[in-house]
Order: C-alpha cells, then sequence, then structure tokens
C-alpha cells in the first residue's frame, strides 16, 4: 500500500476512535480558484513590531534556552480542491548531492568533539564524533566562525550507553532515552560549505538521536550570518515533551535575528515534539530556503498533562515563526507528518484533534500544516515548490497553515499542491487575517489535484484572511 493510501486509512481509523470529532467532511467549498496576481498591498502593520507573541518567552542566557508554550494555527472552510492526483509531477530534485539510505560512518578513526567545535572542520578529519561536555552539550562560541568543508561528516553520537540506560516510569515512556544525547548550540557564526557531490553530512549515530542545531537570538548575532549549502540533516529527536523550545522546536532552530541562507539541502527523518519537524527560521529577516528536499519530517506532539483535547502543535517540516521578508522557492516537501497525542506512554497514546479557530474558549495561536507553518508572517514568498503527500492528521492545513497575518503577509505562485491530506480546513489554511489589505497573494501557476480532507476533495484555500 503507498503512503498516501495508508495515510487515509489512519486518517479514517483516527476519525472513527475519536468519535467523529474534527472529522466532519462538510465542508463549504465556494469554488474559488486562484488567477492572476494580486497587487502587494504595501508596507506592513505589524501588531508587535518585532516584539514576541506569548510563544517567544524571555530572552535565554547564554547557556540556557527559555522555555514557553509554542504558538500554532488553526482552520474552518472554503474554497474547493477537485480531480484525481496526477501522481505528484515533481519540478525536479533539489540538488544537495548526491543522496542515499545514509552515509556509513567507520567505526575507529575522525575526530572525538567535547566542549567546542573546531574552527574549521576537514575532510582529513572526518568523520568528527560529537560527544559534548558533562551536560552533552556542545557550542560555537562568540567571536568564532566554524567553516565545515565539502564532505565532512558530523555524527552527533553523545553518548549512546548513557542514552540507553535513561529508562525512567516505564519502558515505554515516551520520555525516555533522552540523556546522553549532544545538542550544537551557535553563539558564532557557522559556515557549511558542501557540494553537489560532496555534500556535509549531520548525523548521529546514537541509535535515539540528538538535540539538534540551536541558535538563540541576539546572543547568535554578531559574527556573520549563518549559511548552509550542500548539506544532509538527520535523526534529530526533540521529543522533551511540553520542553523547552532547543528540545521542541525545528530540529535546526534558527531563532535568529537576520538572514539564515540554506541551499542544496536535504533535511531528512528529523522529529519535534511542539513545532517545525525539521526548521524553524524564528525571527530571521531576509532567510532564503531553495532547492532544498525536505523528506519524512514529523512533528509529533505528545501532551503527557492530558490538559486538554485541541493540540496546538504545527509545522510538518518547517516554520517560519515572526518572521519577515523570507523566500522558500524551488523545494519539494514530500511524506511530511503533523500529528498530536495525549498520554504518557508510547502504548496507551490516545489521538487528539486541532483546536480550531473560533472557538468557545477564545483560544488563538493554535496550530496546523502538514508541511508548513507561518506565525504572523511579514511580505514572505513562497514560489515554485512541490508539496506532496504531506498531512496534517485530525488537523487543519494539509499542506500549509498561516496564522495572524497582518498586511501582505504572504505570496504564493507557481506552487504545486498534490496527495496532501488534513483532517480539517483545505490545503491551505489562513487563520486571524489582521490586516486592511490583501494579506494572502495568490499569484499565478499554483496547481492542486487530489488533495483530500478526511477523503473528500480538499478546499485549496480556507479562512478569513482577505485574498
Amino acid at each position: 500500500m503507498n503512503r498516501s493510501a495508508t495515510l487515509h486509512a489512519v486518517l479514517s481509523v483516527l476519525c472513527l476512535l475519536g468519535g467523529g470529532v474534527g472529522c466532519s467532511g462538510e465542508v463549504e467549498q465556494t469554488g474559488e480558484t486562484p488567477s492572476g496576481i494580486v497587487p502587494d498591498s504595501g508596507t506592513p502593520d505589524r501588531d508587535d513590531a518585532g516584539t514576541p507573541d506569548r510563544d517567544a518567552g524571555t530572552t535565554p542566557d547564554a547557556g540556557t534556552p527559555d522555555a514557553g508554550t509554542p504558538d500554532a494555527g488553526s482552520a474552518d472552510a472554503g474554497s474547493s480542491d477537485a480531480g484525481a492526483s496526477d501522481g505528484g509531477t515533481d519540478a525536479g530534485t533539489p540538488d544537495a548531492g548526491s543522496f542515499d539510505a545514509g552515509v556509513v560512518i567507520p567505526g575507529d578513526g575522525g575526530t572525538q568533539v567535547t566542549g567546542t567545535l573546531p574552527s574549521r572542520l576537514t575532510l582529513a578529519g572526518s568523520p568528527y564524533r560529537v560527544v559534548g561536555n558533562a551536560q552533552y552539550v556542545v557550542t560555537i562560541p562568540k567571536g568564532q566562525t566554524t567553516t565545515v568543508d565539502p564532505g565532512v561528516v558530523i555524527d552527533f553520537k553523545g553518548n549512546p550507553a548513557v542514552t540507553n540506560a535513561d529508562v525512567r516510569d516505564g519502558a515505554q515512556d515516551v520520555m525516555n532515552h533522552q540523556n546522553g544525547r549532544v545538542e550544537l548550540r551557535v553563539y558564532g557564526r557557522i559556515l557549511v560549505q558542501g557540494t553537489a557531490s560532496a555534500p556535509v553530512t549531520f548525523t548521529s549515530t546514537n541509535p535515539h538521536g540528538w538535540w539538534g542545531v540551536n541558535f538563540f537570538g541576539d546572543q547568535s548575532k554578531g559574527d556573520g550570518d549563518p549559511v548552509f549549502r550542500h548539506m544532509v540533516f538527520e535523526k534529530v529527536r526533540k521529543n522533551d515533551y511540553n520542553g523547552d523550545r532547543d528540545r521542541t522546536r525545528g530540529a535546526l532552530w534558527a531563532y535568529y535575528p537576520g538572514p539564515v541562507t540554506i541551499e542544496h539541502s536535504l533535511f531528512r527523518d528529523n522529529e519535534a515534539s511542539g513545532k517545525c519537524g525539521a526548521l524553524d527560521l524564528m525571527f530571521t529577516d531576509g532567510s532564503v530556503v531553495t532547492d532544498t528536499l525536505f523528506e519524512n519530517n514529523r512533528t509529533r506532539d505528545i501532551d503527557r498533562f492530558a490538559t486538554g483535547d485541541g493540540a496546538t502543535s504545527g509545522g510538518g517540516a518547517m516554520c517560519v515563526t515572526h518572521g519577515r521578508n523570507s523566500t522558500v522557492r524551488g523545494n519539494t516537501f514530500r511524506d511530511n507528518t503533523l500529528s498530536a497525542f495525549r498520554g504518557s506512554q508510547s502504548n496507551a497514546l490516545q489521538s487528539r484533534t486541532y483546536e480550531v479557530w473560533p472557538n468557545g474558549a477564545n483560544h488563538y495561536d493554535l496550530g496546523g500544516g502538514g508541511a508548513l507553518h507561518y506565525f504572523q508572517p511579514d511580505h514572505d514568498l513562497i514560489e515554485n515548490n512541490v508539496f506532496e503527500n504531506n498531512a496534517a492528521v485530525r488537523g487543519p492545513g494539509a499542506a500549509l497553515y498561516l496564522e495572524d497575518v497582518p498586511n501582505a503577509g504572504v505570496t504564493l505562485r507557481g506552487n504545486t499542491f498534490t496527495g496532501n491530506q488534513a483532517g480539517a480546513g483545505g490545503v491551505i489554511v489562513c487563520n486571524r487575517g489582521g490586516g486592511n489589505a490583501t494579506e494572502l497573494v495568490l499569484g499565478a501557476g499554483n496547481t492542486f489535484s487530489g488533495n483530500t480532507v478526511n477523503g473528500a476533495a480538499a478546499p485549496q484555500v480556507t479562512g478569513d484572511c482577505a485574498r
């Protein structure tokens, strides 16, 4: 059975188990079809002028990331998407290099890294076996630029023996196997300089993964902007459920007040528990993500405290959170998944639906987006991407969720949406449009085929943004 059919079956079963909550196929379809280009609405009027919303918390100190509740998004009803899937016409495989099932890391040789990542990582010193310090943290310190040469493999192994021995409330508890995993914190600058024939690989031989690469706002600014070219980024497990952001958001959590560049790369098999399975561009300005494949990344939210039925996680693959002027162009988002559960043990999890807007409790900052989630977008461009077989299980936004959108929030043009699945809303959901002009610009060339909501043809765009 192919993945699309499997996910359809999963969605159906989850709907039955949940008593039909959030699984109604009675979606209002207005028959709206994007055509033409809506003129840009001009200068945006951001509600907070760059100040973090309630999800941003306080600025972390030099080594301790902050906590806080992740922001999110939601859904309702709207336009229609009909037609059979064309099988997912791909616009071309992103040119990150020669990808296979994974790099083979030799059992000996290489360079061990403890507290600080070297200023240059060379092929001669590869593989770099990152253990971290006593807290399993490795840093790029303030004032240092770390350059990673073509072909380098970085194995964020931590201490697998400690990780395997970390068993708490029971053999199946979802918070087990976390100690001994390593995290890279960036306070200086990182330049990843892979090539098409020799990409750089960020991976882990720890069977329970690693905590990813994390930036910390102004503390990570001043030594030059980060650049990642021709990179494979994989096997992050940010599953500290209800934990701090560097343990819950984005395998690459770029909380960085400037531009982040990611080109010709591959993000695969990464998982987060709050938002943004592979990548979170938080407070960035002018970031560019191009010619990159996001495949089989997951946001898997588990509420261990069972405090409510409505989930607020978002972005199976990627988020732009409080960002502005970003460009996401020429990428492929394939087989990424957003799902939510409650219960402390993995063998006793109960699926949760997503809280939607409006709601009786007047909750906002909600969740959704099988591939992408944007919170307070501001002059952002999504262009010439392929969204294929992504899923928001029991949630809104099969491919894309836009939350708290000001004037001139997002422009979409030339994108292909095929075989994406959701439990509410449509392929694209726009929630809480807040401007006085056009918040969602639907340019020419967006195509939709074979997308579904609970097995029925999915609306193309739903929600309350002007467009």
